[in-house]
């Protein structure tokens, strides 16, 4: 690379980062403007007190394949000073493609999540979803915001941890019994209030064991709950009852927790080890919570 990296040495000193307290994440987009390729990578670096951010740009007029070049040279060179190999990751469907060159010179050793972000334009495959997955191997969580191919089922995404999916009209009832995830975000999906209320009895049952939170957008009614929990002995939170569960859903990201308010929700008790799960319906959406131990 041209510039010389004590330049980019001199510049992460002058931001006073503190090393024995610092959390880094880089993250990559990747866009087109115009006829120059812009790739965007950007530290975010994370301490008790605040936030950090250090931004580079780099653009030319040349082959994708040459900025491409520079922008792996320059990754390295900052994973290596910082002594992090993490990643997370924004990319649109049709950049998936022509992105195994850089994926594959990138010197990271996990990545955290990625997101595919799309417009209408931009539909996902298959075919680019295993080789992204491939490539970077995630192990936190995948955000899916683009429109995906008639057909698609790429049913192991469905194993991470946590999972963002705004087209999901592609998931089955079967999918939502026989996923592994922690946390479940699912919006424009084809579930009833009756797929709630088998899921609720199939969760009874011993299903979904890891699961701590789903989500499912589009409920713009309150759900007739009397149905949904038939044959389920269920109450309402009950202040005076917080050891079987707080009042407020803990959400758990990388770097932030969310706080739920659950004070609304009809609390019941999976019979077979004492779990408690609630459910709850505000705005256009269901939630469901899993009160594992890690909450208390």
């Amino acid at each position: 690379m041209d510039a010389p990296f004590l330049v980019f040495q001199k510049i992460i000193k002058l931001m006073e980062i503190i090393e024995h307290d610092l959390e880094c994440d880089f993250r990559l987009e990747m866009r087109l403007n115009q006829r120059i390729y812009l790739r965007r990578l950007k530290e975010k670096y994370y301490s008790e007190k605040n936030e950090k951010t250090l931004s580079c740009y780099l653009n030319c007029d040349s082959k994708e394949e040459d900025v491409d070049l520079q922008m792996i040279r320059l990754f390295n060179h900052l994973s290596d000073l910082f002594n992090n190999k993490t990643i997370t990751v924004c990319i649109r469907p049709f950049r998936i493609a022509t992105s195994h060159f850089l994926f594959s010179n990138l010197q990271f050793e996990s990545c955290t999540f990625f997101k595919i972000l799309g417009k209408e334009t931009d539909i996902l495959s298959n075919k680019d979803t295993s080789q992204l997955l491939k490539a970077l191997n995630p192990t936190v969580g995948i955000t899916l915001k683009c429109f995906v191919e008639k057909g698609f089922g790429s049913r192991n995404l469905l194993s991470l941890p946590r999972l963002l999916i705004t087209n999901a009209q592609w998931l089955t009832f079967e999918d939502l019994l026989n996923m592994d995830c922690e946390t479940a975000n699912l919006r424009y999906h084809s579930f009833t209030e009756e797929d709630v209320k088998k899921f609720i009895n199939h969760w009874m049952d011993g299903s979904n064991p890891k699961l701590m939170h789903l989500r499912l957008h589009g409920f713009k009614l309150e759900p007739n709950w009397e149905h949904i929990l038939e044959g389920i002995e269920y109450g309402v939170w009950d202040e005076k009852m917080e050891k079987k569960r707080p009042r407020n859903f803990q959400n758990h990201y990388i770097y932030s927790t969310e706080e739920i308010d659950c004070k609304n929700g009809l609390d019941f008790e999976r019979k077979s080890d004492g779990m408690i799960g609630t459910v709850m319906h505000q705005s256009d959406w269901i939630d469901f919570f899993v009160w594992h131990d890690i909450q208390f």
